[in-house]
């Protein structure tokens, strides 16, 4: 497997609107290695099938501290939402990630 370059990033309010709900914008956190990985045919079996088609996973080698603050990852020119982090190996961190559509 071939790890990326990957850029994580977290969303502060920067301001707020006429109807006073928040505007956030990304904000840089920090630059790690990472892949997107694709499911097993075991992985498809025992998930949800909407799970399997609209997510993706994410190996990465960056902290579990900021991973639990980032909101967003940006992998080949592409980016995810940050869902949930599924396992906390010693070096890796595995995370469910979501393509990002403003």
């Amino acid at each position: 497997m071939r790890l990326e370059p990957i850029k994580l990033f977290s969303l502060e309010e920067i301001g707020r609107d006429e109807l006073n709900n928040p505007i956030k914008e990304p904000v840089l956190i920090g630059l790690y290695k990472g892949a997107i990985t694709q499911w097993t045919t075991e992985e498809i079996a025992l998930l949800d099938r909407e799970i399997t088609q609209s997510q993706r996973k994410l190996l990465t080698d960056a902290p579990k501290n900021v991973i639990k603050h980032a909101e967003r990852v940006e992998v080949e020119e592409m980016t995810y939402t940050l869902i949930d982090t599924k396992s906390d190996f010693k070096r890796w961190r595995l995370v469910h990630v979501k393509e990002f559509r403003p």
